[in-house]
């Protein structure tokens, strides 16, 4: 069968990439792997989709589905280079919008689902690249954001999903909260099939919103914070922590937002009905004035956007200092935050590496970012071992070695860390029935031998913990 003459018979030969062309798909935000795929095919619709699929399956070809490609964990790399990838960035209709449900397609950016919602109601799972990330991957990867805390990641806005199986057959899942089949395929990372079309939950827009920073001279100090607000009895929008090195690289940027000189500060969002904001931020300023915390409440919405666009922009900031860098995204419980992120400071000293903390505290998201040369193995080793100690140490303390990027390439070596045995055959059983022969997005999350790639890295990445390297 010749695979390319036929995919170029669905989508139009203007649709399908190959050769040098096709390394512009070889990677994501994930950059310590790159492998260019065998061939890219961006199907115009849902039609096209499902015929591609059914003829790759039928030829046993391995298939990746992709969309605006901002995936931290490598998921959506062609491993091997035999792969052919299913771009559905053009998929991004808006389909309907009624009550509080909107129906979009998977290459629909994430920005754009409040956009075309009711001036009254929003989208709240916001990742840090909500510009340009696509609705098919924060399904496929259960995104969050800076809103988890009160209005859940990507799983709570799901309502139902079009997906199209490995063998090209479409299937309608939930609508309903009895055994809702939506839920198997939120967080799944194309393993199991494709997202064709979504069903969120909109919100209604809260009547107020204020925010309050909180400054802190050690970290220690600031991440008891974070636990001290639940106990006043507050349920916030958001709980953003950014240490000493966070900040310094915002400030060097163009987002630079003004941050106080600080160890540690807690960026925190209250929303809803004016009287109960009002109390919120009385009690969340009490917290931080009983801890040593400096209180800084914006009185406008233009100096609340900025503190916040600082957060939002810290991710790309990293480009002030290095040209490359991992971002990890373990889970720690609240009260174990100052101890983790003390070992953190001394796992980074241990590999001579920096380490800029910037995540979402009030769920223990961390995000170490780890700057790395791209062009030395050693820096690049350094960084990830760094990493992959960061998500022992969180695991240690009863936390998840992923809170929101997925598993993908990066964490498939904790998979049976952090997994029984038992626990791991049932998730296989689950990728067998919907993936028989294996052909979806091959090697991510599940796996039984390494791929045989020839890279050094990829070695590393795919050797479990406990074996020698």
């Amino acid at each position: 069968m010749d695979v390319r003459r036929e995919v170029e018979e669905i989508v139009g030969a203007r649709w399908v990439v190959e050769g040098e062309d096709a390394a512009l798909f070889g990677f994501d935000a994930f950059t310590a792997v790159k492998r260019r795929p065998r061939l890219v095919a961006l199907p115009a619709d849902e039609e096209q989709t499902v015929r591609l699929i059914a003829l790759l399956y039928r030829s046993c070809t391995p298939m990746v589905f992709r969309g605006s490609g901002t995936s931290l964990s490598g998921s959506t790399v062609a491993l091997t280079g035999e792969e052919v990838v299913v771009s559905l960035t053009r998929l991004n209709r808006v389909y309907s919008c009624e009550g509080l449900e909107i129906e979009v397609g998977p290459g629909l950016a994430n920005v754009l689902v409040t956009r075309h919602a009711p001036h009254d109601l929003f989208y709240a799972p916001d990742p840090s690249s909500y510009s340009v990330c696509s609705i098919g991957g924060n399904v496929s990867h259960d995104s969050g954001g800076i809103h988890v805390p009160k209005y859940g990641s990507t799983f709570n806005s799901v309502v139902k999903l079009r997906v199209a199986l490995c063998d090209g057959s479409v299937e309608d899942v939930g609508g309903t909260p009895y055994f809702n089949g939506a839920n198997i395929f939120v967080g799944s990372e194309g393993s199991l099939g494709a997202v064709l079309r979504a069903t969120l939950r909109l919100h209604p827009r809260p009547e107020t919103t204020r925010t309050v920073l909180g400054a802190f001279q050690d970290v220690a100090s600031a991440a008891r914070a974070v636990s001290a607000i639940y106990e006043e009895g507050v349920i916030p929008a958001a709980v953003e922590m950014m240490d000493r090195n966070s900040i310094d690289v915002v400030e060097k940027s163009r987002y630079k937002a003004g941050y106080p000189d600080c160890a540690a500060l807690l960026l925190v969002e209250c929303d809803g009905y004016t009287p109960q904001v009002e109390e919120e931020v009385r009690r969340v300023r009490l917290v931080f004035e009983c801890l040593g915390g400096e209180v800084m409440v914006p009185e406008n919405p233009a100096e609340s956007s900025r503190l916040w666009l600082g957060r939002k922009g810290a991710f790309p900031a990293m480009g002030v200092v290095s040209p490359a860098y991992l971002t990890l995204d373990s889970i720690v419980p609240r009260t174990e935050l100052a101890s983790v992120l003390e070992e953190v400071g001394r796992i980074a000293e241990r590999y001579g590496v920096m380490v800029a903390n910037v995540f979402h505290a009030a769920d223990g998201n961390l995000h170490p970012l780890i700057p790395y040369n791209p062009e030395s193995p050693k820096s690049l080793e350094n960084a990830l071992r760094a990493g992959w100690e960061i998500v022992e140490a969180s695991m240690r303390c009863g936390g998840v070695p992923s809170g929101e990027h997925g598993v993908g390439i990066e964490k498939a070596r904790f998979m049976h860390q952090y997994y029984s045995q038992s626990e791991l055959e049932v998730l296989w059983r689950i990728k067998r029935a919907f993936d028989p022969d294996r052909l979806l997005n091959p090697y991510k999350m599940l796996y039984e031998n390494p791929p045989e790639t020839g890279d050094r890295v990829v070695s590393l990445l795919y050797t479990k913990p406990w074996e020698a390297e």
